[in-house]
């Protein structure tokens, strides 16, 4: 029997009525609501405050993107870097949006053995500088093959941190309190680990359609054990988080922001460390993706976001092509440049990007630290970047 979205409950957390979030909106006035300093929160709930900025389109975009920038202006480092590894695009779902999904025959599967891994850190430590990682791999069905994953990715965690990077995320899909005990045998609670977890959608239909009916064994397709992740890693001791939409699977943006909102709100009251990503979905092996919402409307989805939410740091991607990012950064308090590509990066030169073996097409694929140059030298104080000022060959010592 299908569960409905609504009926849905983690924690005591459960997705908003619209009905109560439209009242709310109806009682402000967005333009009203454009100088709130940093630390105040508005009248009405962030989610609220979102599809107001959103709705109200005598607010321009130009006015809530200064806004925006405005309530971040004091946020230090206004921009921490972090550069996503691949260990693997195997997979055991069936997004229909994703080159990894397991149906998809002409992707070249690849697997990143412990040397190959090591030696991709070393490249992004010595060669492009950056103390910001996350490890990713595919999502799986066997319960073995879920546990090894977490042994595995908890090891690569360990080395990463042991190197002397600030920051380690993994994205490996949603996860079990028993497959979170064994990544976490290898870390501290008190060390600087996170997961990301995109719900991808919250819409449960657009997510039925995406990832699949729930009955149908395919890991991801259960939505209530993906949305749930995020609270076992917090009963586990953990608090970074990365959250997430992809823009595109479902067409109400306003929808989509209100959930997310309410979502991350319930884990900042549980203590936990929230960054927000709003990918686009970018073409895909074998998949026919586009991007329908232009970059005029993404950048409004992104101020209302930031605007709302300025303790949340909003993560930019190369999903995005430079010049996007450029007029978009302002936003973001985290930029994540970098390759789909499985052990993609090269000591010389630019990450490798093969739509016969990446998740996607990245819209950027300059390497790391040329982009994180680019963000530092436009006047940004950064974190988890550490280019030297002089002599920056002196600093390849893993070469």
């Amino acid at each position: 029997m299908r569960t409905d979205l609504l009926d849905i409950e983690v924690n005591r957390f459960r997705l908003p009525e619209p009905a109560s979030i439209s009242a709310e909106v109806a009682s402000a006035r967005a333009r009203d609501l454009l100088d709130l300093p940093p630390d105040q929160e508005p009248p009405i709930s962030r989610a609220a405050l979102a599809a107001a900025l959103w709705r109200d389109r005598s607010v321009t975009n130009e006015e809530l993107v200064a806004a925006a920038e405005r309530r971040l202006a004091t946020r230090r480092p206004q921009i921490n870097a972090f550069v996503p590894l691949y260990t693997t695009n195997h997979c055991d779902s069936e997004c229909k949006m994703c080159g990894m999904r397991k149906g998809n025959p002409r992707l070249i599967r690849k697997y990143a053995g412990k040397k190959e891994l090591e030696e991709q850190l070393e490249i992004l430590y010595y060669h492009e500088y950056v103390r910001g990682v996350i490890f990713l791999t595919g999502e799986y069905q066997d319960k073995y093959a879920r546990l090894s994953t977490a042994f595995r990715i908890g090891w690569a965690i360990r080395q990463a941190l042991d190197m002397g990077f600030q920051r380690v995320h993994s994205n490996i899909g949603s996860m079990e309190s028993d497959e979170i005990e064994v990544l976490g045998e290898w870390v501290g609670r008190d060390e600087p680990v996170g997961i990301a977890v995109f719900q991808e959608t919250y819409d449960h239909d657009s997510y039925r359609r995406f990832m699949g009916e729930e009955s149908s064994d395919v890991p991801k397709a259960d939505y209530a054990r993906r949305l749930s992740t995020f609270d076992r890693w917090i009963d586990n001791g953990f608090r970074h988080l990365n959250a997430g939409v992809l823009v595109g699977l479902h067409d109400n943006v306003e929808s989509e922001l209100v959930r997310l909102i309410a979502h991350v709100t319930h884990l900042r009251r549980r203590g936990a460390i929230v960054d927000v990503s709003l990918p686009r979905m970018r073409p895909a092996s074998s998949a026919h993706n586009n991007t329908w919402l232009d970059d005029d409307e993404y950048l409004r989805m992104m101020a209302a976001f930031a605007y709302s939410c300025p303790d949340q740091r909003l993560v930019l991607s190369s999903r995005e092509n430079e010049q996007f990012q450029d007029r978009s950064v302002g936003l973001c308090g985290v930029v994540s440049p970098g390759s789909p590509d499985v052990a993609p990066y090269q000591r010389d030169g630019a990450p490798l990007n093969d739509e016969e073996s990446s998740q996607f097409i990245a819209g950027d694929l300059r390497r790391p630290r040329e982009t994180l140059l680019r963000v530092r030298d436009g006047g940004r104080d950064m974190g988890f970047f550490e280019y030297p000022k002089e002599n920056p060959l002196v600093a390849e010592v893993g070469s």
